[in-house]
């Protein structure tokens, strides 16, 4: 499981049981790793298992972008970028993505971070026939293969897709006076304070709206301070006390896959009527 990779502990068993194996420890203890790793795998295919199913477009979505050529198409010029399939949402956070927009008001969704459009349909599949999500994404590229994935889903038309800079995008919807229910922040890592600063001051999101933070353990460098990931990973952990020392808002970080933080206003945390 890829996304095991994003957790240091199970990173560390796997080379505890290298060093074991080198070293021979006793095959009592070499048991006893393997019986963890086990355990971290079973653990994660357990949740999957009991988490709804993904629907056919979404599973459609999902195989499609394991199965694309990308170094191929990073070769031939046309990606920006080198993406990896790691950088999907999978079913798990897409069904947790999905229960919290069902669960309240929301019609007018932001993503900041396309990538091939599983999570924006995700998304969408959760939203009112009048609902909208507005999906940002840098690469033409990648932002033509997910408009052509989202084309297949008869709710795919509910996603638009703004090619260019997310810091541009901002500004635009800004000009247009738009306002956002919930705004997923699942850009470039390096740009995650300026993008919240951003969503404040320029009051992109609505009144009682949620901000839903996409790899808020980054690896686990925010808590481990190994710099795995080098400076995108000390910039998640620069985001993240940033958010905590922020007064005027109530955060919750939670260690699903990669780290998701839901960010909301203290006022629309009490008192509600």
């Amino acid at each position: 499981m890829d996304t095991l990779s994003m957790d240091p502990a199970f990173r560390h068993l796997v080379k505890l049981k290298d060093m074991a194996s080198k070293e021979n420890v006793s095959s009592t203890i070499q048991a006893e790793i393997d019986k963890i790793i086990d355990l971290f795998q079973i653990r994660a295919r357990y949740c999957d298992q009991m988490t709804s199913a993904a629907s056919n477009d979404l599973q459609l979505v999902m195989d499609s972008t394991y199965s694309h050529p990308w170094q191929m198409a990073y070769d031939e010029g046309k990606l920006s970028y080198r993406p990896t399939t790691i950088m999907l949402s999978g079913n798990l956070e897409v069904q947790f993505l999905k229960s919290l927009v069902s669960m309240g008001d929301i019609k007018r969704v932001l993503e900041l971070g396309l990538f091939t459009g599983c999570s924006a349909l995700a998304l969408a599949e959760a939203l009112p026939d009048d609902g909208r999500v507005v999906s940002c994404e840098i690469d033409p590229y990648i932002a033509e293969l997910a408009r052509s994935l989202l084309d297949k889903s008869p709710v795919g038309n509910k996603v638009d897709i703004m090619l260019g800079p997310a810091k541009d995008a901002l500004e635009k919807l800004s000009d247009q006076k738009m306002e956002f229910d919930l705004i997923f922040l699942d850009a470039d890592k390096s740009n995650y304070s300026t993008y919240y600063k951003m969503i404040f001051q320029h009051k992109l999101l609505a009144p009682n709206g949620t901000i839903i933070v996409d790899n808020a353990l980054y690896f686990g460098d925010p808590y481990s301070n190994e710099g795995y990931k080098g400076e995108s990973g000390q910039n998640i952990k620069h985001f993240n006390e940033m958010v905590k020392q922020d007064t005027l808002v109530h955060q919750v970080l939670l260690p699903i896959r990669d780290g998701v933080m839901l960010v909301r206003r203290k006022e629309d945390m009490v008192g509600r009527k």
